[in-house]
């Protein structure tokens, strides 16, 4: 029979070889995250000696989508065309980097988007803004969109100048052409002033080969105004 002095012994050295087999564990863990960690392409540093090599490892790895590998490699090469050096810096960081811009430039459409809407709703009850024609001419010898606009000044203080922009859409409501509208004349309440803006045309460019074969029934307008001033010189707000 072992005494209790023995018994104490082997418990304590039972214990002991637990927590040495959960250190030898722990250790085991943190080499198998420092390897798992070196061997991760993305955690590569940016070389142009070893970039093609490093961009093929990361797509292989999958640890990056298609759309962020294509918006690295469009960032890198921006950088290095605008003299903006990111040797050194590591493709996982550029990522996150390329993430928080396109967060930020998103955060300020937003913004934009919610001030323009703001802003026509504000300055609706004074102007409707309405596309009543477009056709394709030639002027001056020069292929030019010519644009028919009403102004209709729907308030009740005469209106003396306007700016604004008028959005040109195809029915996906997908962009097609920006009219800039600015008029310096008097427009009495009620009153509708029609006018013709012209835009030269350039066949070379996608959007006016669109705008030009479209029917006028293919296109929708939003009109973002940006200033509304009356006779008295008050902004109208």
């Amino acid at each position: 029979m072992q005494s209790s002095g023995d018994t104490f012994s082997l418990s304590e050295l039972y214990n002991t070889m637990k927590k040495v087999s959960m250190i030898n564990l722990q250790l085991l863990l943190f080499a198998v995250i420092i390897f798992s960690s070196c061997n991760d392409p993305l955690h590569r540093t940016c070389n142009p000696a070893t970039y093609e090599e490093d961009i093929r490892a990361i797509r292989k790895s999958n640890k990056a989508s298609d759309e962020d590998l294509q918006t690295l490699t469009k960032y890198i090469m921006l950088a290095k065309l605008s003299g903006n050096d990111v040797t050194g810096k590591s493709y996982d960081d550029l990522i996150d980097k390329i993430k928080s811009l396109r967060q930020n430039k998103d955060a300020l459409n937003n913004r934009d988007a919610l001030e323009k809407e703001a802003r026509r709703q504000r300055l609706s009850p004074f102007l409707e803004v309405n596309l009543q024609n477009k056709t394709f001419a030639r002027k001056n010898n020069r292929d030019v969109l010519l644009f028919t606009v009403a102004l209709k000044n729907t308030g009740t203080q005469k209106i003396k100048t306007v700016t604004g922009n008028l959005r040109i859409n195809d029915l996906m409501e997908k962009p097609v052409k920006n009219l800039s509208i600015f008029l310096d004349e008097d427009i009495s309440p009620g009153q509708i002033l029609t006018k013709t803006y012209t835009i030269d045309y350039n066949d070379a460019d996608e959007n006016d080969r669109r705008m030009r074969s479209k029917d006028f029934f293919d296109i929708r307008i939003v009109w973002d105004p940006e200033k509304i001033i009356f006779d008295n010189g008050k902004l109208a707000d």
